[in-house]
């Protein structure tokens, strides 16, 4: 009780929920305010100007955003839900961001009133991220802006928003006399003491600085945004300032390259372990909407065989606890059946495969716009390879050698194992020594039907 009386101004901001690391960022950034504040009324020159009042609404945005992220966790405190899978993080990155200008919106101002200070401000939840400042003159046609904006740990259901600021130089210093003393005053910065006893209790609030850079144009982007390539997309301008130069003149578009990167297509693998298909044991990996294997074997001289089983999102899970046996399928084609050794590995495995079923919807459109990956996209691959006939070539008899061993003779050669198709759609591993085919059982199985 004291220390509330003491403190009455003092904001509450865990009535529903106590996070202390948002306090905390909170009240820094409120010190980083009051700082730079003082810091505006003895600077000198127009760079350390621009720089502070680029500080100050940094500072500003922040604690808004802080602000915001508290609400947001007590609106939702009462609707979290934990029974349906999440899907996986990602990393997005915004960049190569052009901005075109049209110089003949500002006929009427000087030469020197056609300087201006250019950022960019990017926010994705309470994390901001800020470009470089750039200044521009009347020879320049576009403002470029080489940062990357890498945002980490992102959810799938994200805004991305982006905010463009100007600060034009000719404004950003007055030389009034009357602003020179009010800068250097003793009275004007610690104020009077007679005025002090003057002052209401909520002077202080209203004498906030504010800074002068302003909000000139902002856009959202979401993952249905996402392209490889640097793409043009528009802008929504803010309403004109009172005062026109204020204004930077730029168009209703901009240029810009937006990626997403899911850790589920990033990462080496999601989920690894040894399974059995067809009375062979493969040591299989889950990455990339793809269940790829390679069978152990004994023998080093003889090439192993490999699967490759898409996951997609219609991908259905069957389970067979009294077999200790799961199967994937996919529309049009057969089951696969695996075989495991004890009852949590098949668990294990069935939690896997749903939660990167999830992350494979929720991330579907991304895939074909991630730099340096393969293309998702299975069923062309499966249909050309179904409809034709794979035969086997024959097998060289001869290899290259090199000078070294140019008069040895005896080199052997081994014959190349192939997986073929056959007219029932079901996959058969051939070799020169044995071939196998799945096997129909008519045991009872539980489909798991995966839920976002």
């Amino acid at each position: 009780m004291s220390t509330s009386s003491a403190n009455p101004d003092k904001r509450v901001v865990s009535f529903f929920i106590w996070d202390p690391e948002l306090e905390r960022k909170i009240d820094c950034e409120v010190k980083m305010i009051d700082g730079i504040s003082k810091l505006l009324h003895v600077v000198t020159t127009v760079e350390q100007t621009i720089e502070c009042n680029k500080a100050l609404i940094l500072s500003q945005q922040r604690m808004l955003a802080f602000m915001a992220e508290i609400r947001r966790k007590q609106q939702n405190l009462l609707q979290r839900d934990d029974t349906n899978l999440e899907p996986t993080k990602a990393t997005v990155t915004l960049s190569d961001i052009r901005l075109p200008l049209q110089w003949s919106k500002m006929k009427k101002a000087k030469t020197d009133q056609k300087k201006f200070a250019v950022f960019c401000l990017a926010r994705i939840g309470c994390e901001i991220i800020d470009t470089q400042l750039k200044f521009i003159d009347k020879h320049s046609t576009e403002v470029i802006f080489t940062d990357q904006l890498v945002f980490e740990n992102v959810s799938q259901n994200f805004e991305f928003h982006l905010e463009v600021y100007a600060l034009n130089k000719s404004l950003a210093v007055s030389s009034a006399g009357k602003d020179f003393a009010d800068r250097y005053s003793y009275f004007s910065t610690f104020g009077s003491p007679r005025l002090r006893r003057k002052e209401p209790e909520n002077a202080k609030t209203e004498q906030q600085k504010q800074s002068k850079f302003v909000l000139i144009a902002r856009t959202t982007y979401t993952k249905e945004n996402v392209h490889k390539m640097p793409k043009i997309r528009s802008l929504t301008i803010e309403p004109p300032q009172e005062n026109p130069l204020m204004q930077l003149p730029i168009d209703g578009s901009c240029m810009s390259r937006f990626l997403i990167q899911p850790l589920c297509y990033t990462r080496s693998g999601t989920f690894a372990g040894i399974v059995q298909n067809n009375n062979r044991s493969y040591s299989c990996i889950l990455t990339g909407g793809f269940l790829n294997g390679e069978e152990i074997m004994r023998d080093d001289y003889v090439e192993p065989n490999r699967i490759s089983i898409p996951i997609t999102p219609d991908t259905l899970i069957l389970s067979r606890n009294d077999h200790l046996s799961f199967s994937i399928y996919n529309r049009g084609f057969d089951q696969e059946d695996f075989f495991v050794h004890d009852l949590f590995t098949l668990n294990m495995w069935i939690q896997a495969l749903q939660q990167h079923i999830v992350d494979i919807r929720a991330w579907i459109m991304t895939a074909e716009h991630m730099p340096s990956s393969r293309r998702y996209s299975y069923q062309p691959t499966i249909a050309s390879i179904s409809m034709t006939p794979l035969t086997k070539k024959p097998t060289l008899r001869t290899k290259a050698r090199s000078l070294d061993n140019l008069h040895q003779t005896g080199i052997s050669s081994r014959p190349i194992p192939m997986i073929t198709f056959n007219s029932s759609k079901n996959l058969s591993y051939t070799s020169d020594q044995y071939s196998t085919d799945d096997d129909n059982d008519n045991d009872d199985e539980s489909v798991l039907h995966t839920k976002l």
